[in-house]
């Protein structure tokens, strides 16, 4: 009897781990293209002097879509729409996804017009530094702005799309849409990014409206039960209402972070914020194609469990994930501070003019380093809030993230000579905080205790780490790399990369820490589901 009461468990676990592992390949993809593309900026548009503009440009439109989509696709669509149809009542679900739909669309053109005839006005708090700035790069910046603002309906429009199909638990076409904006927009930097700002900022539209009709679609045998209606009163729509306010704000403030680093990164020299943007970029890769992946897998899942009042295989099945994420992100960003300076010359100089850079964007890279573990597990804590209907517990944490945010800000850069290290110490501090808070209330919230649950997986990791920190800041001082060549710089960064990771792997085992081998579970799945259709197709 034990043993079928565990089998749908287990199944669950399975398709958690083979979607995890698909959504991770497909982002993959989407975060090297996404990578590809901040490096073309650096490469291209920083030596005309115009980088920063763009970068800043896209301050309002980022907020914008985080006022009125941002979160509530992962606290409201999802779980919502995740909820319903597994009770089989999708047609309550369309009715409400429907009216959401349409009063996200009414909001966002009043929204729209507000920020096109007071961008000046914006601008000025949002980049301060600009105010004793040449008068052409203040205009260039308020031009890329009200161009960039035509990018939000698109975008809006294909992560509702992307909502939709992960609540159906479509997840394919859903991660791998990103890739073609990406590469779109790749195209457009090359093409025009050293000649023309302005036509950039316009590829960067039309690559939007691309990745709207690549996502339509991928989700029109699902949206041809939308209606241009609004029912107010359905019951399904109040209760997304209830749990997207309180999101969109969370998300809203999350963003309200990241402008405030730009905000204080214009205060420093020209160039500042696009040498922030590499580093913030660099760490944000594994973030992305990691972490991310695995919260997007577990979230209809985990709304399912709480639907059901599944507690313990709701905990169990968090519990798994943050650990996962852990054992990821803890020897990569041990590797990101002892070889910072190595991994953004790397991936960002190509000739000896951008070897000034390399010193500035490494100390940000440091800065953010301790960001990847924290951030991650922050990242799947909020949707386990979210799953759980509980969109005001991040919403508050986010508050007081603000203000811790600022304080650290103003601290490092009245007091210290950190430079961008300190905006990005700043985010980190905020992470850590965030993180802190989130986990205590979630204990208090389900009736368990993180830490304790969880302490000696934490003493097994740190203890795995000490071995592979000694063997990377060995192997960091043995092998020095040739800055004339980029051959000796993979080799130099990857060596001890990988002495790193493979020490700690092992001692992973030997500690018998079980999610050591979750990642190699999920990739596994992919492989055997790609080997089963390649013998059946022969």
């Amino acid at each position: 009897m034990d043993d079928l009461a565990l089998k749908p468990k287990k199944k669950a676990l399975s398709k958690v781990e083979g979607a995890a592992g698909m959504i991770m390949l497909a982002t993959l993809l989407s975060r090297l293209t996404g990578f590809l593309r901040t490096y073309f900026i650096y490469a291209v548009m920083k030596p005309k002097g115009y980088s920063d503009e763009f970068l800043l440009a896209f301050s309002l439109p980022d907020i914008t879509f985080n006022l009125l989509a941002g979160g509530a696709i992962a606290a409201a669509l999802i779980p919502v729409m995740s909820s319903f149809l597994s009770k089989g009542r999708e047609e309550d679900a369309w009715k409400a996804l429907s009216t959401f739909l349409n009063v996200s669309m009414i909001a966002l053109v009043g929204l729209e017009i507000v920020f096109f005839f007071w961008t000046e006005g914006f601008l000025g708090l949002i980049a301060p530094g600009y105010a004793g700035r040449a008068p052409e790069e203040r205009i260039m910046l308020v031009a890329l702005t009200r161009i960039l603002l035509l990018n939000v309906p698109f975008m809006m429009l294909a992560g509702q799309c992307n909502g939709i199909l992960n609540s159906y638990r479509k997840f394919a076409a859903a991660a791998f849409g990103p890739v073609i904006y990406n590469i779109c927009t790749i195209a457009g930097i090359v093409l025009f990014g050293a000649t023309d700002a302005y036509l950039t900022a316009w590829a960067i539209v039309g690559s939007a409206g691309i990745f709207f009709l690549v996502q339509m679609a991928a989700t029109w045998k699902q949206f041809s039960q939308y209606r241009p209606r609004l029912e107010w009163h359905h019951p399904a729509f109040r209760r997304m209402i209830r749990q997207a306010v309180p999101s969109l704000l969370s998300s809203s403030i999350n963003e309200f972070n990241n402008v405030m680093t730009r905000s204080f990164a214009t205060l420093l020299d020209k160039g500042m914020l696009t040498l922030l943007n590499n580093a913030n970029r660099t760490w944000q890769l594994p973030m992305g194609i990691f972490a991310q992946s695995i919260g997007i897998a577990m979230l209809p899942t985990l709304s399912a469990h709480h639907a059901a009042n599944e507690t313990e295989a709701f905990k169990r099945l968090f519990y798994r994930g943050v650990r996962a994420v852990i054992l990821i992100c803890l020897p990569i960003s041990v590797i990101m501070v002892l070889q910072n300076d190595q991994i953004m010359r790397l991936l960002f100089t190509w000739n000896a003019m951008q070897e000034v850079d390399v010193f500035d964007s490494g100390i940000a890279l440091a800065g953010y380093a301790a960001a990847l573990i924290f951030a991650s597990v922050l990242g799947m804590t909020i949707r386990a809030f979210y799953a759980m209907h509980d969109s005001i517990t991040p919403l508050v944490s986010g508050i007081l993230g603000i203000a811790v945010n600022y304080g650290f800000n103003a601290v490092f850069q009245r007091y210290t000579n950190f430079g961008i290290g300190g905006t990005a110490l700043a985010y980190t501090a905020t992470s850590v905080f965030n993180t802190l808070i989130l986990l205590a209330v979630f204990s208090r919230k389900t009736n368990t205790s993180f830490y304790r649950d969880n302490l000696g997986f934490f003493l097994r990791s740190a203890a795995a780490m000490v071995p592979s920190t000694a063997v990377l800041w060995l192997l960091v001082r043995l092998f020095r790399p040739d800055v004339g060549s980029k051959l000796s710089q993979i080799f130099c960064v990857a060596v001890p990369a990988i002495g790193c990771c493979t020490i700690f792997y092992l001692m992973g085992i030997l500690l018998r820490i079980g999610e050591i081998t979750l990642l190699r579970d999920m990739l596994g799945s992919r492989l055997k589901r790609f080997r089963k259709k390649t013998e059946g197709n022969a």
